[in-house]
């Protein structure tokens, strides 16, 4: 069974990560989640994923101009 919301698929989390951070990066962290009202784990997903995109889209733009 394929999960989809609003025609994006949405994929099972299955796996679990523990980090050891700084009590100043923590605290920064559920702040900017609760901004933008996620989760933690909605926050750190979609920023990374969105950095990505942009380092991805950053390389193929230089590889373009080499």
């Amino acid at each position: 069974m394929r999960l989809s919301l609003f025609g994006k698929k949405l994929m099972r989390k299955a796996e679990t990560l523990s980090l050891r951070v700084s009590s100043e990066f923590k605290k920064r962290l559920f702040e900017e989640a609760k901004k933008d009202n996620r989760s933690v784990t909605n926050y750190l997903e979609t920023t990374l994923t969105q950095f990505w995109k942009t380092k991805g889209e950053k390389r193929a733009t230089s590889k373009k101009e080499q």
